[in-house]
């Protein structure tokens, strides 16, 4: 049996080890996943440097059930039902803080 499939497919190797199909050189493919990491690094780095600024935009906000509201929404990612209930508010309420908060956070973001 393994004559045969030597004679219909010569170059398989049958070893039982694992190779390389063409034999290239993969510098080419190591040089594109070394630059793709590079930006996947770059990209995050931003996303937690935009992240801080608008905690500290929330932070500096004056109004405590306003700021509660956002750090609960996006920094906690809580559902506004959750949120209700730990601020012990009605779900319209929380909205109304909510779109009062919005109203008032100043960031602006490049």
């Amino acid at each position: 049996m393994e004559l045969k499939w030597e004679k219909r497919y010569p170059a398989v190797i049958q070893d039982g080890m694992p190779h390389g199909s063409g034999g290239g050189d993969l510098s080419g493919y190591a040089a594109r996943m070394d630059e793709l990491e590079r930006k996947i690094i770059k990209a995050r780095y931003k996303r937690i440097q935009i992240f801080k600024e608008i905690r500290d935009h929330i932070e500096r906000m004056e109004d405590e059930n306003e700021k509660d509201v956002l750090v609960y929404r996006y920094v906690r990612n809580m559902k506004w039902e959750d949120i209700a209930v730990k601020m012990g508010y009605r779900w319209a309420q929380v909205h109304r803080i909510h779109a009062r908060a919005l109203k008032n956070l100043k960031v602006e973001i490049e």
